[in-house]
């Protein structure tokens, strides 16, 4: 047998002047099986284009000279969309940006935060649907030469139906009868449906002489298809039949139809046919004295897996949590039977990841405690999105016809306030409502107020997670982190009361009072002869958008006696895509004066190259995430690798965090990364708990395994 060769690589060509991106996608594709190049701006794209066409383009939207726009429209001189898709990379996604990109001719776009596990798979989807577009484009330019010259259907029918001539047409429907239709009866050629209305025209065309239409029904392979017949009478006993497909205007008005009272992602009922169903129900249910059950439905931590995965990967788990939902149901094909009028459904999607069951007639809220259990039930097993399982939970409010409410607005407010109580209770469960209810905005509005008090009654306190050099394992630095002690619930975890502290602008106080505390530890300790350490600190963007934040922080730094240079400033990504001038200007006066400044959770957040370039970051803090599957996880070491590699290249510093086991460690430090925060080196804890003699920084108890071999790991991560 002939050896042959191996398939060549899908060759991709990315254009984006920041260099960073560069390596980022180019990793990211190659390591997604694409022969990858690259260029720098639009001039050098054209030229490569010259010399080869790629299978797919990737290209940035702003770049110096010609930019994204400009570079995707000349490409399309040369190229169609069924030869070349092009996928734009933009950080707007607003309609305006959308639209341009489509109108230059782009296949699709990836709005910026970019998902780098999904990045590669994306675009092999894309140039998959672009080959599947090449093959059917293809094969439509061969049939419609054929097609456009061929008039509708005709056909001449007596009045006894039997049909006299027959001329196909590009409408006629596919029957195995066609080549024997003359001679036949109406009833023998089409099914008797299709037959019985078409008679009755027949006789009415002849007897008036006037012309008649009438739309019939076929059950085709592809599925239902409607036909229009024109008839005129052609002689004392005849009648000609024009018949036409009139299936895509039909999918026409049903789509608009679906557009109004469907959801566009999932195919359920919208918010506004359900509140249009449970109208009417009401009202029938004050008429007949029935019951009407409401249940709310919202998924536990949906924007956790928005943030993590994507928003794409968020819309597949939407869908198919839909298609559970109504199968598990046994909810009826109500599409049909909603446009006759003669049922409207029970389950809706009322808009992002919330939901609707109604339950008209039931006698009490045990039936609708049951189906709450039901639904509950059916999520027990997880899904798999993007080759992820993925495990979902819904927090149900209950409220019932009439005696939580008598008109849609409160049934659904109520409903949607005993979900939160659900939600606060622990979430995956279901709560009825009721008056006596603490519910959801009264307690957040108890915390919102007991926060305000908490630092009056000096009911915080900081700990400290050590961070360390990877070189050695020595102690370098501490992160402050925020701890509240409730007289009553007792500890309330950050990610309960952080968001509430920022919705209220308490952020502000509290973070102000985290700084000058964290400033007092690091003066202390020095005191102490701890030796040179770095105190990192969270800071919120209300913070820094308060006018004079910087100078603030200054003078708490002398006040305590710490220089600016061994405190340093964590700071999130959306902080720096979203920042105006006043944030900037901020963030400048404090790097002048030598405040270390980082940013947290990198690559979890927008992962944009450009905010690198116009701030002064010192460091950058690699999210956990992408840690928990070193070394052998093949995409969290190649994003680990890159987004190291990257920061060197910017010349910025790298400490990861949740670093838990040697094995990572090892990684870490094969890859060149500087420092390193998490259990393997000290959970958070009190001042006294990390050096209670005030002696100098003590090595951390782990024994290194053979980094070589970490070596070669980050070796492999470098070049899949």
């Amino acid at each position: 047998m002939m050896p042959t060769d191996p398939p060549s690589l899908p060759r991709v060509l990315i254009a984006d002047d920041d260099e960073t991106m560069r390596m980022l996608l180019s990793a990211t594709l190659r390591h997604a099986g694409f022969d990858v190049r690259v260029a720098a701006d639009g001039n050098e794209a054209l030229a490569r284009l010259q010399q080869e066409t790629p299978d797919l383009i990737l290209l940035d939207v702003d770049m110096p000279g010609i930019d994204g726009f400009e570079l995707c429209r000349r490409i399309r001189l040369v190229n169609d969309a069924t030869r070349l898709p092009i996928l734009m990379v933009t950080g707007s996604d607003d309609i305006d940006s959308i639209n341009r990109a489509y109108e230059s001719g782009a296949t699709d776009f990836i709005a910026k935060p970019i998902s780098w596990p999904v990045l590669g798979k994306r675009a092999l989807y894309v140039l998959r649907a672009a080959r599947a577009a090449q093959a059917l484009y293809a094969a439509e330019l061969r049939n419609r030469a054929m097609l456009e010259a061929i008039p509708d259907m005709s056909v001449v029918i007596d009045s006894a139906g039997t049909v006299l001539d027959f001329q196909p047409g590009y409408d006629m429907p596919p029957n195995p009868l066609n080549a024997r239709v003359i001679g036949r009866k109406l009833d023998q050629w089409l099914p008797a449906s299709a037959a019985s209305l078409l008679m009755p025209r027949v006789e009415e065309a002849l007897e008036t002489g006037k012309p008649q239409s009438v739309v019939y029904q076929l059950p085709l392979a592809e599925g239902e298809s409607y036909f229009e017949a024109r008839l005129v009478r052609c002689g004392a006993d005849q009648v000609m039949a024009l018949i036409r497909d009139v299936t895509a205007q039909r999918r026409g008005e049903e789509k608009i139809h679906r557009l109004a009272y469907f959801d566009a992602l999932t195919g359920m009922p919208n918010r506004q046919q359900f509140l249009d169903r449970l109208g009417r129900q009401l009202q029938h249910a004050q008429a007949q004295g029935h019951k009407v059950g409401l249940l709310f439905l919202d998924l536990d931590r949906f924007k956790n897996i928005n943030d993590s995965l994507g928003h794409s990967a968020g819309d597949q788990l939407l869908q198919q949590v839909a298609e559970r939902m109504t199968q598990g149901m046994r909810v009826r094909d109500i599409a049909s039977r909603a446009r006759r009028g003669e049922i409207s459904p029970s389950l809706a999607r009322m808009g992002g990841d919330e939901f609707t069951v109604m339950l008209p007639g039931i006698q009490d809220i045990t039936t609708a405690a049951r189906v709450a259990e039901r639904i509950q039930s059916l999520y027990r097993e997880p899904f798999l999105i993007d080759e992820k399982e993925i495990f979902v939970t819904f927090s149900i409010g209950i409220a019932m016809y009439p005696d939580d409410g008598l008109d849609t607005a409160t049934l659904l407010k109520h409903g949607d306030t005993a979900m939160y109580h659900a939600k606060e209770e622990g979430r995956n469960g279901w709560q009825a409502y009721a008056e006596s209810l603490t519910t959801r905005a009264r307690k957040r509005l108890g915390l919102e107020a007991d926060l305000r008090k908490a630092l009056e009654r000096g009911e915080f306190h900081l700990d400290y997670q050590p961070q360390v050099l990877a070189a050695g394992s020595k102690i370098c630095g501490v992160e402050a982190l925020l701890r509240w002690n409730h007289p009553e619930r007792g500890l309330i975890g950050p990610d309960e009361f952080i968001p509430v502290a920022e919705d209220s602008g308490l952020i502000v106080p509290i973070g102000e009072w985290v700084l000058q505390q964290a400033c007092r530890q690091a003066q202390l300790w020095n005191v102490r002869g701890v030796g040179a350490l770095t105190m990192a600190v969270n800071v919120s963007v209300k913070q820094l958008r308060v006018e004079g934040f910087a100078t603030r922080a200054l003078k708490l730094f002398a006040d305590a006696g710490v220089a600016a240079a061994a405190m340093e400033l964590e700071l999130t990504e959306s902080i720096l895509i979203g920042s105006h001038g006043g944030v900037a200007r901020e963030l400048a006066l404090l790097h002048a004066a030598g405040v270390r400044l980082s940013i947290d959770d990198f690559g979890t957040g927008y992962s944009s190259m450009s905010y690198l370039k116009r701030f002064k970051i010192d460091c950058l803090k690699i999210d956990r995430s992408f840690i928990a599957g070193l070394p052998d996880n093949a995409d969290d070491a190649a994003i680990a690798t890159a987004i190291i590699s990257m920061a060197h290249s910017l010349g910025l510093e790298v400490v990861a965090e949740g670093v838990e086991t040697g094995g990572q460690a090892d990684f870490l430090r094969a890859a060149g990364c500087e420092k390193m925060q998490g259990y393997l080196f000290g959970r958070p804890a009190a001042p006294d708990a990390l050096w209670p003699r005030g002696g100098p920084a003590r090595p951390v108890p782990y024994a290194a395994s053979a980094v070589a071999a970490a070596a070669s790991a980050v070796s492999a991560a470098s070049g899949s």
